[in-house]
């Protein structure tokens, strides 16, 4: 197993600039035909002053999954806690927030499925801890806002919730598609929600 990559949390220009470039190769070319030169071309360096920086492409991948789960984190509890908002708009608002930019490459270029099929692979460790993280962001919100009686404990609903919507994100078949299954979602656990 790859060691976990570090937070991105404070990455200087250089490296958010190689993590840029490397979204758009394997937006283009996929995980496996995506290599160091194109990273780095893309990048405008050198393929040995990118391994300065990077051992490979699955160090850049991982960290690619390390700076996605963080700014979806972030920006998924930035879009619960906007004020004067709805339950329905508030849940829509974070599905959307957690996708950051990874759902709309998978769903909208030709290399979607192996981009998704890499993310299980490379970083499965990552994901399944920024899942989890996103699960109890979500859950520490239904816990403060109140969950109706019988629907169980805050996370209870938080991983039902990020349940469906990975349901959704593994049927889709585009992204108009996958953000119509997300609204209905949003409205059904809203409805129940909100008794």
């Amino acid at each position: 197993m790859a060691d976990p990559a570090p937070s991105t949390a404070a990455l200087p220009d250089r490296l958010e600039h190689i993590l840029d470039a490397a979204f758009r190769a394997f937006a283009t070319y996929g995980y496996r035909r995506t290599s160091m030169d194109d990273i780095a071309k893309g990048a405008g360096m050198s393929r040995s002053a990118l391994y300065l920086h990077f051992r490979n492409k699955e160090d850049i991948f991982r960290s690619l999954a390390v700076r996605y789960f963080d700014e979806a984190l972030r920006d998924m509890a930035a879009a619960l806690n906007q004020p004067g908002q709805g339950l329905e708009a508030a849940l829509m608002a974070a599905f959307v927030a957690k996708d950051g930019k990874f759902m709309e490459a998978v769903l909208t270029t030709p290399h979607g499925e192996e981009l998704m099929d890499a993310g299980f692979s490379v970083t499965g460790d990552l994901a399944a801890a920024g899942e989890a993280r996103m699960v109890e962001v979500l859950g520490d919100w239904l816990a403060r806002r109140g969950v109706p009686e019988g629907l169980g404990t805050g996370a209870d609903v938080a991983q039902a919730v990020m349940s469906a919507v990975k349901g959704l994100k593994l049927s889709a078949r585009s992204l108009p598609e996958y953000r119509a299954g997300q609204a209905r979602l949003a409205a059904l656990f809203a409805r129940a929600l909100d008794q």
